[in-house]
């Protein structure tokens, strides 16, 4: 791995870092993560995520609009669709949203791994 792509990464994992654990995601959004629904927080947040993945594949490879274009995409729909799933799920199944159950946090390891590997993929395409 060479110096650009540690530092797409790097870049890249910040950037979701910003979206999900800090005041851009908002109460709003956190509310409808959690059961899936309604879709529109839950596209917001996506967005959030995917303005903040085109500015880092800008800053980080330069790769040229339609590159970048191609990763806000990929970031939109993929987080929409990972987060508006594990909603549905804990929504469906009690253990899935109890902090205190082994299964919440599986499936939030399940989430937060399913995001590292689309933004990886993403640093693969763009570079």
């Amino acid at each position: 791995m060479n110096g650009t792509a540690a530092g797409l990464l790097a870049l890249l994992f910040v950037s979701h870092f910003l979206g999900d654990f800090t005041p851009l995601a908002t109460s709003r959004m956190q509310k409808a993560k959690a059961v899936g629904r309604p879709l529109s927080p839950i596209a917001a947040h996506a967005a959030v995520h995917a303005l903040l993945v085109g500015l880092a594949v800008l800053v980080g490879a330069w790769p040229g609009a339609a590159l970048a274009g191609m990763a806000v995409g990929i970031e939109f729909v993929t987080h929409l669709a990972i987060d508006w799933a594990r909603g549905r799920l804990g929504a469906n199944r009690p253990a899935l949203s109890d902090p205190e159950a082994q299964a919440f946090w599986t499936i939030l390891g399940v989430d937060q791994l399913a995001h590292g590997l689309v933004l990886i993929w993403i640093a693969f395409l763009v570079l």
